[in-house]
Formats: C-alpha cells, sequence, structure tokens
C-alpha cells in the first residue's frame, strides 16, 4: 500500500508503504521512483517504518530504479530503523546500492532531516525543504 506527500513547488516526494512488500510491489515502486524522474522530481524519500518485509527478489529492480534516477540528478533514500529489511537488501547484494536512515526527524524552520547514526554515535544526514501542509 503506498501513501504519498508531493509537493509541486519544491519536487520533493514523501512515498509511505505499509506492510509486506512482494516482488510485484516493489516493482510498482521502481516503475513510481522511474516515473517521478520523468516529472522532474529529484528527492524522493521512501518511508519504510511501516513495512514488515519485502521480498529479496524485487529488490534488484528497486536498486536499479534507484541507480537510474541516480545518473539523471535524483537523490532517493529509504527511512527504515528495521534491520530486518537491511539484512534482506544485504542478502540481495543491494544494501550498499540503497541509502538507508534510521528516521525522519523533524526541526524548527519547516525543514525535514533525514537522518541516522553511525556506529560511533555521529549523526548523518540530508535536509530537504518542507514536504507540504
Amino acid at each position: 500500500m503506498f501513501w504519498a506527500v508531493q509537493s509541486d513547488e519544491r519536487r520533493i516526494c514523501l512515498l509511505g508503504l505499509e506492510g509486506s512488500l512482494n516482488g510485484d510491489d516493489l516493482a510498482n515502486l521502481a516503475g513510481r521512483l522511474r516515473g517521478l524522474a520523468v516529472q522532474g522530481v529529484l528527492r524522493v524519500v521512501v518511508d519504510l517504518r511501516d513495512v514488515s518485509h519485502w521480498d529479496y527478489r524485487g529488490l534488484r529492480c528497486l536498486a536499479e530504479a534507484v541507480q537510474w534516477r541516480r545518473d539523471r540528478g535524483g537523490i532517493t533514500v529509504f527511512i527504515t530503523p528495521s534491520r530486518y529489511l537491511r539484512d534482506i537488501a544485504a542478502a540481495a547484494g543491494v544494501h550498499d546500492e540503497l541509502e538507508f536512515f534510521d528516521d525522519l526527524r523533524m526541526e524548527e524552520g519547516s525543514t525535514h532531516r533525514v537522518g541516522s547514526r553511525n556506529a560511533a554515535g555521529a549523526e548523518s544526514g540530508i535536509r530537504v525543504s518542507a514536504l507540504g501542509p
């Protein structure tokens, strides 16, 4: 299941996914990511916090879509604190091709920060403009 918040003015899209994602779901997501790039939406945040499982067989297609977007100047990040989902990505051989963050932190000034902590506890992340209302 998908939900989306998009700010056309700023060309940012937040895609939320829920439940267990099979190969067809991931192929659908890959198609949506390519389509957003064609529409000029270069910054996409994919929220996986409510995803319980994703099929490793569909992750290669997703990684190829992310690389396709990257080749055209797009940024695609995945939000999940789930070690399980990251382990599946590693088993599929795509973990290093996808950019994972632990959470989407809200900061003052209508800025969203996609951030994580590394093994040493240092914060890293990117900032994107407000996503809309």
